[in-house]
């Protein structure tokens, strides 16, 4: 069931807070029994379809279900969102960010106890846009309730499998020592991240502060949580309608549009010279070179090693779209070796010299 985005939450009250962004819901039962609501977030003139799970508690409860709802719904962006503990430079009610997930919980006891650490990245073009979305405050329009200003912070987040309540525990301790840079802790991210990243998929961690520790049971007594989901929703709303910009229309709406204007070929030409780094670009680019590269970017004499690429970071063992499109994101990101989109396409040109779809990628990027 294609599913164009995925929001994991932990808590009901976070699955709520992001339900209420959805219209036209409906209950999608899993084989397995799990149950998950599917619906319409309106970006514009953009409707995303969206399927939004409440896993339950734990880095092994939210691996478990985005392993299952990744294969499931096959999305393009999956998003966690919930509450987490601030553990500095924070107030209730701010909104972080992974740039990075870090698990502390990893090390070695002995006289000297070692920590050993394992970290997760966010995806870099979600990254990118949340440090836009954050610098510019372009999401405060959103909440307009008189509880006041919020800001936000793409930073790293620390996740473990306890609740920490108090500065005065080992575990904050722990954490104060071993991941010092973390703004947030909290118990799903990392769990979250990795089949993403096993998968190749474009995930990140969103998070608002619920409390600071000292005085926890207060916090939530006193309404924090909900005020935290609610302004991490409301984050996750604002970087939908930015990403709406760039996503590709679905198929739907390309045939409509095409028996609707009378001139066709401009409502869907791409830009004269288009960035690597627009995501609705890569996508078209990767559709097609999986048609024509069955074997994947990884192929010992294909295109992408002939023009320079790299294949250590790639993977098999996702489908063949998600694989290009993996290297067409590295390769966005400066990290794919010595290869650039000019040198690929000139490569796959001399394969398929009479694809008319490749004739139109090297005329958007001026290949002569």
């Amino acid at each position: 069931m294609k599913t164009d985005l995925l929001i994991i939450t932990a808590l009901a009250l976070e699955f709520n807070a992001v339900a209420r962004l959805l219209s036209d819901t409906e209950s999608v039962r899993h084989v397995t029994g799990a149950i998950y609501k599917r619906g319409t977030f309106a970006a514009g003139t953009r409707n995303f379809s969206v399927a939004v799970v409440e896993a339950g508690a734990g880095n092994v409860n939210a691996a478990q279900e985005t392993e299952r709802a990744l294969t499931f719904f096959q999305p393009e962006y999956i998003f966690f969102v919930g509450v987490a503990g601030g553990l500095k430079d924070v107030a209730i009610g701010d909104v972080v960010i992974s740039s990075e997930v870090i698990h502390y919980e990893g090390g070695k006891a002995g006289d000297v106890y070692k920590p050993r650490l394992s970290t997760y990245p966010a995806n870099y073009e979600l990254t990118a846009l949340a440090k836009s979305i954050a610098r510019e405050a372009s999401w405060q329009h959103r909440i307009d309730d008189g509880l006041g200003t919020f800001k936000a912070e793409v930073k790293p987040i620390a996740a473990g499998e306890k609740v920490v309540a108090s500065e005065r525990s080992a575990t904050y301790e722990l954490i104060n020592q071993a991941v010092s840079q973390a703004l947030a802790v909290e118990m799903e991210g990392f769990g979250f991240l990795a089949p993403i990243h096993a998968h190749h998929k474009k995930g990140i961690v969103i998070r608002g502060i619920s409390d600071l520790l000292e005085d926890k049971a207060a916090a939530d007594a006193g309404g924090s949580q909900p005020l935290a989901a609610r302004n991490a929703a409301t984050f996750l709303a604002g970087m939908l309608v930015e990403l709406a910009k760039t996503f590709p229309q679905p198929e739907n709406a390309k045939s409509l549009a095409i028996e609707t204007h009378a001139v066709v070929t401009a409502a869907f030409v791409p830009a004269a010279t288009p960035p690597l780094d627009n995501a609705g670009w890569r996508h078209r680019v990767a559709k097609v070179l999986a048609e024509l590269y069955e074997a994947g970017p990884t192929e010992s004499s294909g295109a992408w090693k002939r023009a320079g690429g790299k294949v250590g970071f790639l993977s098999n063992s996702s489908s063949v779209e998600s694989q290009w499109f993996a290297a067409l994101e590295r390769l966005a990101q400066g990290g794919a070796g010595d290869i650039t989109i000019e040198s690929l396409l000139k490569a796959v040109r001399e394969d398929f010299s009479s694809n008319p779809a490749i004739k139109k990628f090297c005329q958007d990027i001026s290949v002569v």
